[in-house]
């Protein structure tokens, strides 16, 4: 297996000793920008040339790679892409190889580094000793081996070549005489206990590759791998730790870990809060103390080098709470709305009851909550946390307070992550474009919103980040939107018993009507794989719950139907111009029972070769794929067969 255990030997001074330029693929997300300027910071110290693609689609890597091979690049990084894919074919590396061979230069082969949180990794990339490096967490190195499945268990170099030995075999025992019957018949005992022996292998490693490939996870924040890094380098600094924080909290935003897989990560970034702003605060401190004239421009002086702070906080977790009323928040907020029922009037009215329990009054919550008296913003958290307000609202704590890091910096907004995930999302979401194409246009749309989501991680300059905010904003108005017609007309929803999941379709017209504005009408709403799968996870979520608080008695059975059942989200990738083919975009989410076990990848390939390959798999999470229009049936029905096995 090739996981590096050493991340500064192995795989920086590695780079840093070839003298040639790096090629870094970074997938659209926040996780992985926030390791790329990380890493961009540890490249820039030592002056290592490097030039960095951004990749949302696979051809994006292929495309890359291509455009850049004759470059002389010598290493190749991906950050949160191509883990999924062998590598070695997809890129052709067996030709670049050969080439290199013919030439008696091995020294110009390329190294593939990968690090990447999406699990599982593609199997032949693990085995691969020659060009493929994995850059996992070195302490956890023993818990990755022991996913994967043994190399006995998935390669045989003696089977692998039974073909061609049985038709030279069965040449020879045809040209044997009469008198070596018995020879012969020994031989084809030999052969058929061997192709017996075969099938029973080969039936093993398919098994073996089932269970593999049957859920999709994620582990480690790649973030977080590489502020290891940093500080391994001894080149760890506040900025590199807010942006592993970031990456973090995406991952626990966008539901690809749990809240006690995001607490374990959180207490590795806890140790390094301390031992990065212990020393901020004893200078602070000394200088209370301390009344000479010298040691205070000292003390000035080591605070301009490093103004930023970050500390623990247990935050209040309403969405975007710091550019919106407290009202408006709450209603805005998922969790909340699931707790309270705000589809409703009653939840409504059962809201505001609750704020005027918190002792808030109408014209404080309604207002930005920046702007709210500080007597009842320092008293929010305590009154949710009472224990007797739980009992009567009946919501969970843990939902609504979230243990993560604040950042402050001079006398700018104290900035959590939460917020610039959310900004970075939608900046990364809001297209240019609204049509699909295999063009090279789309790269410079993914170059530029690279670019801008870049800029929302600037602390210093909050233009982009806060323009980024208002996107949110908008997104969420459109999200609620959609999920109120969902809850108001069974239209857009099929579920009952002759299928084995809910269907939720959204056409076209749902984003040309004249909702709320027109800048809702111009977003291309589900153009991220990630923010389509956690539409659908949220949909599905609240889809159950209204059906179990309904009045009617049908509709309460069902739920717990519901609860049962995956949901698969159909919607416009792309908004089309008339006489144009409607591109889809189709998502799998596992069941509320288990769902963080999405098992949609290895579903959703089944279903594409029983229908003849129609689906398009982009993206690198094969729960995710587009399709044409005209398939849309024919791949469902196909689906409904695979899941009715």
């Amino acid at each position: 297996m090739v996981f590096i255990r050493d991340l500064k030997r192995e795989f920086f001074e590695f780079i840093s000793k070839q003298q040639r330029r790096l090629l870094v693929f970074v997938h659209l997300d926040v996780d992985s920008l926030c390791a790329w300027k990380i890493f961009q910071h540890l490249l820039q110290c030592e002056h290592i040339t490097y030039t960095c693609l951004p990749v949302l689609y696979k051809y994006d890597l292929e495309n890359g790679h291509i455009q850049h091979i004759n470059s002389g690049i010598k290493s190749i990084l991906f950050i949160n892409c191509g883990s999924t894919l062998d590598l070695y074919e997809f890129l052709s590396l067996d030709s670049i190889e050969q080439n290199n061979n013919n030439n008696n230069n091995d020294e110009n082969n390329l190294t593939l580094f990968i690090l990447d949180s999406l699990r599982p990794i593609e199997h032949r990339n693990v085995y691969d000793a020659k060009q493929i490096r994995l850059i996992i967490l070195p302490n956890k190195i023993d818990m990755e081996k022991k996913r994967v499945p043994q190399y006995e268990e998935l390669f045989h170099e003696i089977y692998d070549d039974d073909n061609e030995n049985d038709d030279d075999d069965d040449a020879d025992n045809q040209s044997d005489d009469d008198n070596e019957n018995s020879t012969s018949m020994r031989i084809e005992s030999t052969e058929a206990r061997e192709k017996r022996l075969k099938r029973q292998w080969l039936k093993r490693r398919d098994k073996a590759l089932a269970n593999y490939y049957k859920y999709r996870t994620h582990s480690y924040s790649s973030a977080l791998i590489m502020f290891e890094l940093a500080y391994l380098l001894s080149k760890d600094t506040n900025e590199q730790l807010w942006y592993a924080i970031i990456g973090l909290t995406e991952q626990l935003l966008h539901g690809r870990i749990d809240r006690d897989f995001y607490m374990e990560q959180l207490n590795i970034l806890q140790s390094h809060v301390l031992r990065l702003n212990h020393n901020q605060n004893s200078i602070i401190n000394s200088n209370d103390d301390n009344n000479n004239n010298n040691n205070t421009s000292i003390i000035n002086s080591k605070l301009s080098m490093d103004c930023i702070n970050i500390k623990f906080d247990e935050d209040i977790n309403f969405h975007l709470l710091r550019h919106w009323s407290l009202y408006e928040s709450i209603c805005h907020t998922h969790d909340m709305i699931i707790s309270f029922k705000l589809w409703s009037s009653r939840g409504l009215s059962q809201l505001k009851e609750f704020l005027a329990d918190l002792g808030i009054p109408k014209r404080e919550y309604e207002q930005n909550y920046r702007d709210m008296n500080i007597k009842y913003k320092l008293n929010i958290k305590k009154q949710i946390l009472d224990k007797r307000l739980q009992d009567k609202y009946h919501y969970i704590t843990n939902t609504i307070i979230l243990p993560t890091f604040l950042l402050t910096s001079g006398f700018t907004l104290k900035l959590s992550p939460q917020d610039i995930v959310y900004s970075i999302m939608s900046t990364l979401q809001t297209s240019s474009t609204t049509t699909i194409t295999t063009s090279p246009s789309i790269m410079i749309d993914l170059t530029e919103r690279f670019s801008l989501a870049l800029s929302c991680l600037n602390y210093n300059q909050l233009n982009y980040y806060l323009n980024g905010i208002e996107l949110e904003k908008i997104y969420t108005n459109k999200k609620h939107y959609l999920i109120e017609t969902l809850l108001q007309s069974d239209k857009n929803l099929t579920f009952d018993n002759t299928i084995p999941f809910i269907l939720l379709k959204f056409d076209q017209n749902m984003f040309n009507s004249s909702t709320t504005n027109d800048n809702i009408k111009s977003c291309g709403f589900f153009t991220h794989p990630y923010q389509a799968y956690l539409f659908a996870r949220n949909a599905l979520q609240i889809l159950i719950s209204y059906t179990s608080s309904s009045t009617n008695i049908i509709k309460k059975k069902k739920s717990k139907h519901l609860q049962r059942l995956p949901l698969i989200l159909i919607a416009p990738y792309s908004l089309t111009n008339t006489g144009q083919e409607l591109v889809e975009i189709v998502v799998g989410v596992p069941s509320l029972n288990s769902i963080m076990m999405n098992s949609f990848s290895t579903l959703f390939e089944t279903a594409d070769r029983r229908c003849g390959n129609v689906a398009k798999f982009v993206f690198f999470d094969h729960s995710v794929l587009l399709l044409q229009e005209q398939h849309q049936q024919k791949f469902i029905d196909a689906l409904m067969f695979v899941l009715a096995k």
